[in-house]
């Protein structure tokens, strides 16, 4: 396990301290023991909310290749891919910890692509359909 640290960075415009961020094996230990999903998971935003004012995930709601989506969210060794199959009524997204994975640039890119590419197609269709509506 790499335990070397994310520089300081700003994200949000939120200054981040990467000492005052979990380490990933800490984070993965902790969802083992209290739920492996997004209950267990607002735990985490609750100690990142309390320690930088914001939280430092974000879900990313469609599907990465394998899997419905994911959650990022930032840790001391970088950013961690928390990807998701299923969303119960209760527990909300349940997390496949076994396939958590740190993002690389090249995966971060990917993530950026494809969003860009699912945001651009739906406003385009929900502009059609408003027109739709007006004519």
């Amino acid at each position: 396990m790499s335990t070397e640290a994310v520089p300081t960075m700003t994200i949000n415009d939120v200054r981040i301290d990467p000492e005052k961020l979990m380490y990933k094996d800490d984070l993965l230990a902790f969802l083992r023991e209290n739920g492996e999903n997004d209950r267990a998971l607002s735990k985490i935003r609750d100690r990142q909310y309390e320690a930088f004012g914001e939280e430092l995930m974000w879900r990313y709601p469609i599907s990465e290749g394998w899997h419905l989506g994911t959650f990022i969210v930032l840790v001391k060794e970088g950013f961690l891919s928390l990807p998701f199959d299923f969303i119960d009524k209760e527990d909300y997204e349940l997390l496949e910890l076994g396939d958590a994975e740190m993002i690389d640039a090249a995966t971060m890119q990917s993530f950026i692509d494809d969003w860009r590419s699912f945001s651009d197609d739906l406003l385009s269709a929900m502009t059609d359909m408003l027109h739709a509506l007006k004519s």
